[in-house]
């Protein structure tokens, strides 16, 4: 019996030691193996498309991301599309709610958001090179799940943990701490459901929050990889035509 009990705390121990015992590079080497980021970085753009919930509302979007840096978002609301998107340099919005269909330029917050959700690898991905100051912060409980905690900081002092599950290496959770107008906004970005997509593995389902309250919920019902697309997708809109007689 003794040598049973020795055995089991012996398992233990080891476990405890795997979780401590891990540095940086080796949770992110395991984490990108476990997603299938070597399948990824051989693709030139992904495609998504799903459903969006918020303000009451179930709408339907469509989502391309490319190797390139590109992003494009396109969401069908009463009978008008609300568009959004980034050719790797200009950031831009169709918004029909604010009574135009002209494109808006976007900066600051909303141009840094744009940035990252181009990133078709991650913040976690060549994280130096990206310009991110990455720790690995140890470990915690995230609802009964031992969680690695990878705390990144840009350079302009925004502040970005990640939650990574410690047994099973996928993003479960990002908070980011974002400098706004002169305040700051509490942002959190949860990811689950994960399902293997042609060898990548990918969360079908997100749910977004800001200062504690929740703002979307998203439901991923299709991936795929390297899809024809037009790059002009990507480039802000010319404005839409005036009317005759207005300038």
């Amino acid at each position: 019996m003794k040598k049973i009990i020795i055995l089991i705390l012996g398992a233990m121990l080891a476990a405890i030691t795997s979780i401590f015992g891990q540095n940086l590079d080796e949770v992110l080497k395991q984490y990108h193996q476990t997603i299938g980021e070597d399948k990824v970085l051989q693709m030139q753009n992904i495609y998504s498309k799903g459903k969006v919930m918020q303000f009451g509302m179930e709408l339907e979007y469509t989502n391309y991301v490319t190797r390139s840096g590109k992003y494009y978002m396109e969401v069908p609301i009463q009978g008008q599309l609300m568009k959004n998107g980034f050719d790797g340099e200009v950031a831009w919005m169709v918004a029909p709610w604010t009574g135009t269909l002209d494109p808006i330029e976007l900066t600051g917050l909303q141009l840094k958001s744009l940035k990252r959700q181009a990133d078709m690898d991650g913040m976690l991905y060549h994280y130096a090179e990206k310009g991110y100051t990455t720790t690995l912060e140890g470990t915690e409980d995230l609802e009964g799940t031992t969680v690695y905690l990878i705390k990144q900081v840009d350079a302009d002092g925004d502040i970005f943990v990640h939650y990574l599950d410690a047994e099973n290496y996928v993003l479960l959770k990002t908070k980011a701490t974002l400098a706004y107008q002169g305040s700051t906004i509490e942002a959190e970005t949860g990811y689950s459901n994960y399902k293997p997509v042609d060898g990548v593995l990918l969360p079908f389902s997100l749910e977004s929050k800001v200062n504690g309250q929740t703002q979307s919920t998203v439901v991923i019902e299709e991936y795929a990889f390297n899809k024809p697309i037009d790059d002009a997708l990507f480039m802000k809109p010319a404005p839409a035509p005036k009317p005759e007689g207005q300038e």
